[in-house]
């Protein structure tokens, strides 16, 4: 996968392969970016998460109406390891100032009944804001020279892989069959 001359088209192992070894290459940056902060990779990862759910008005992790993002979902969207997510969250809601602010889910808006949401807080956003800035630093260094166009395919394919599979999530076994050729995208299997 790693030649630069290729002697066969690419094709559909070597382009999900690539997304592979790309977020492992990325983690060098990410780690980076980290340095010299008082964050985790996971503690980052979750922080820029909820601040991008507040003040960027990323539409894929989307706060309640009292700014609040259920854990669940939150679980979900994490791009680093979600193991021991309680136990960050815990530390980042009892750092002094708080990062982060706990509640109950909300029953009226169906969560159960020991759901909880989260928050990042003023305190958060201004310690994480930071690291978020030197990740777009990195983002348009690593991104420098290369066309629009590539970047909106790039981009257009990525959200597709992830529309396509988040559609297909619980039936993932059936894009393993021989008939996977005949599944379409464009509906939820269900």
């Amino acid at each position: 996968m790693g030649k630069e001359a290729r002697l066969k088209a690419w094709d559909a192992t070597d382009t999900i392969g690539s997304i592979f070894a790309a977020r492992r290459d990325l983690l060098c940056g990410v780690k980076k970016i980290v340095k010299g902060t008082p964050f985790s990779i996971e503690e980052a990862d979750l922080l820029i998460s909820l601040f991008g759910s507040r003040e960027l008005g990323w539409d894929d992790l989307p706060p309640d109406k009292d700014g609040f993002v259920t854990y669940s979902e939150l679980e979900r969207f994490l791009v680093h390891n979600p193991s021991l997510l309680s136990r960050r969250i815990g530390k980042l809601a009892k750092a002094k100032p708080a990062l982060l602010k706990i509640t109950d889910g909300d029953r009226t808006l169906g969560h159960h009944f020991n759901s909880k949401r989260l928050q990042i807080t003023d305190e958060g956003v201004r310690q994480i804001k930071p690291v978020w800035d030197r990740y777009e630093t990195l983002s348009r260094q690593l991104l420098r020279g290369i066309s629009p166009q590539q970047l909106a395919t790039h981009a257009s394919v990525n959200f597709e892989i992830s529309r396509r599979i988040r559609l297909h999530q619980d039936g993932l076994d059936t894009l393993l069959s021989p008939e996977s050729d005949s599944i379409p995208f464009d509906s939820d299997p269900r």
